[in-house]
């Protein structure tokens, strides 16, 4: 026992600057603990957002929410998809012009409407004025052709971008 005493004696100076490292060492280490169990404690609450719910729960309502979310879009994108195919048979241009059909009337009251899809399908309107009396004639139109004869006029509608 007195060899342990006086070994402890002799070296009392080093042992205490070991311990002392060591406490430094340790302090250091719960400063460092300290600042991530905020972070921790941060994010937690960030994720919990005030809510009396454990994380568990937080995280399968969240995972149900994104799922429901990705449903959602599907069904958007889908209809959105429905919807652009929609447009394509709907009118989308309209084109008018105007002219005089005959040399001994006014201004340009004649006229030529082309009421035509992405394709060039749809109809051709047109009014001829002439001093005793108006005609209005509409020819369907596929594929920017009718299957009826078609007027310099109408043809030059059709045309137009």
């Amino acid at each position: 026992m007195e060899q342990i005493n006086q070994i402890l004696g002799n070296n009392l100076l080093f042992i205490i600057a070991v311990l002392l490292v060591l406490i430094v060492f340790l302090l250091v280490m719960l400063v460092n603990m300290n600042s991530k169990l905020r972070k921790l404690q941060w994010k937690y609450d960030y994720f919990t957002k005030g809510t009396t719910m454990d994380l568990d729960e937080v995280l399968t309502q969240t995972l149900e929410d994104v799922r429901s979310a990705e449903a959602k879009i599907t069904a958007l994108e889908k209809s959105r998809d429905d919807l652009r195919l929609r447009l394509k048979s709907c009118v989308q241009n309209l084109r008018v012009l105007r002219y005089n059909a005959f040399d001994n009337t006014g201004s340009d009251l004649s006229y030529s409407v082309a009421l035509v899809d992405e394709e060039n399908n749809g109809v051709v309107l047109s009014s001829i004025y002439g001093r005793e009396e108006n005609r209005c004639y509409a020819k369907p139109v596929i594929a920017g052709k009718s299957q009826y004869v078609l007027s310099k006029e109408e043809q030059e509608v059709l045309q137009q971008k």
